[in-house]
């Protein structure tokens, strides 16, 4: 990741509450380090759409405030006599509140709830899309994710199947008992999860994916098959290759590599891009920074992209999204699967492209905030998200 996309991974990261000490300590070399303006290039990605922090107005303003005043007291700095509004004129203060006030554990914009007031001005919103996934284990019994702490969930062929720091862990215990076991992961929309598999391999799961896996591997390969969207950091094993089958259609071969895989129904092109190691889709071998690009009706023809943006394939994995060079379809479809709504087009679909970053940790209005200054309107219906010209 870049300076800028590691500084927005970090502060998010502070926001929810699950960031390490040596992250802390990380994010606070990286504001002490910055000369190149990264610092300020994150923070007005990080606080767009927040106009509750940075506007100067609503319920929660003077809590931001008096923790900013606090702040610039103690690098004895005067602070200005009237509200900031400028993101780039604040950018450090902002860094500092976030760490010095997260770090006790108090989130500005959770400090308190927003009071609502009925009547005509009160607008509908929706919260951003949050860790959860379903797993289905081998008997097709089903286990909510979302909440379950530190702990074990079960015991499969040899395995034992635990949640660790948020993150589903499949630990072999011993050997597998006669026959393979399968359990299924599924983030629905509004959810995204981590998993670690028999082999030590990682897996992210974007929302609307879904991942199958044998409890334990066993044999002359490792397959998995995978639906939506995934980033692999797969476990080196010549013995053992590892296969992923895409919407029963493309096979991803892997010896040990990163790599991500953009795989959803409603699309028309299933995407591989390689960032580490190397992979071979339909009989094509990639190399660092390319993309295969194979068509849904036609599988068997593989169309490689160089020179791809990495950082803009896996900025979901490091909860930003990317928008720069996207169409107003594709920006839609993201909102979809995250913030589980549906999009309707008034009157046709605009062709505008956008441009630029935020955090997926703002609300479905701090998007539409933003994108309303590419002039496209939006009214939102219950999960109903009307585009009009």
């Amino acid at each position: 990741m870049s300076n800028e996309e590691t500084i927005l991974y970090l502060l998010e990261k502070l926001r929810k509450g699950d960031a390490t000490s040596e992250e802390c300590r990380q994010l606070r070399q990286l504001i002490t380090d910055d000369e190149s303006g990264d610092m300020a290039a994150a923070a007005n990605v990080f606080f767009s759409g927040r106009e509750d922090i940075t506007s100067g107005e609503g319920e929660r303003t003077p809590y931001w405030q008096q923790a900013l005043r606090d702040i610039l007291q103690v690098d004895k700095v005067q602070p200005p006599a009237r509200p900031l509004r400028s993101l780039r004129r604040f950018w450090i203060a902002a860094a500092a509140v976030i760490l010095l006030v997260g770090m006790a554990g108090i989130y500005l914009w959770n400090a308190r709830p927003v009071v609502q007031t009925p009547g005509p001005q009160t607008v509908a919103d929706i919260a951003p899309g949050r860790e959860g996934a379903v797993l289905t284990l081998a008997d097709g019994t089903e286990v909510t994710l979302d909440s379950l702490g530190n702990g074990v969930v079960t015991n499969q062929q040899g395995t034992q199947v635990m949640i660790r720091n948020g993150q589903l862990v499949y630990d072999p215990t011993g050997e597998a008992a006669s026959g393979m076991a399968y359990n299924t992961v599924t983030t629905p929309k509004g959810r995204q999860f981590s998993l670690l598999l028999p082999d030590g391999t990682q897996v992210w799961l974007n929302a609307a994916s879904s991942i199958r896996f044998p409890t334990l591997f066993s044999g002359r390969e490792r397959r998995v098959e995978v639906t939506g969207e995934a980033y692999f950091e797969v476990v080196r094993n010549a013995d053992m290759p590892f296969h992923v089958k895409v919407n029963e259609q493309t096979t991803v071969e892997v010896l040990g590599t990163h790599f991500n895989i953009h795989a959803y129904k409603d699309e028309s092109r299933i995407h591989t891009t390689l960032l580490e190691g190397s992979v071979k889709v339909g009989g094509v071998t990639l190399q660092p920074g390319q993309q295969a690009q194979v068509s849904m009706e036609n599988p068997a023809a593989v169309h490689v992209v160089n020179n791809v943006d990495m950082n803009k394939v896996i900025a979901w994995k490091n909860g930003l999204f990317d928008f720069n060079g996207a169409s107003l379809q594709e920006v839609m479809k993201q909102l979809e699967r995250w913030y589980d709504i549906r999009v309707v087009y008034e009157k046709g679909v605009p062709d505008i492209t956008f441009g630029g970053k935020m955090t997926k940790g703002v609300s479905l209005n701090g998007v539409l905030i933003a994108l309303k200054k590419s002039e496209v309107h939006f009214r939102l219906e219950g999960r109903k998200l009307i585009v009009m010209p």
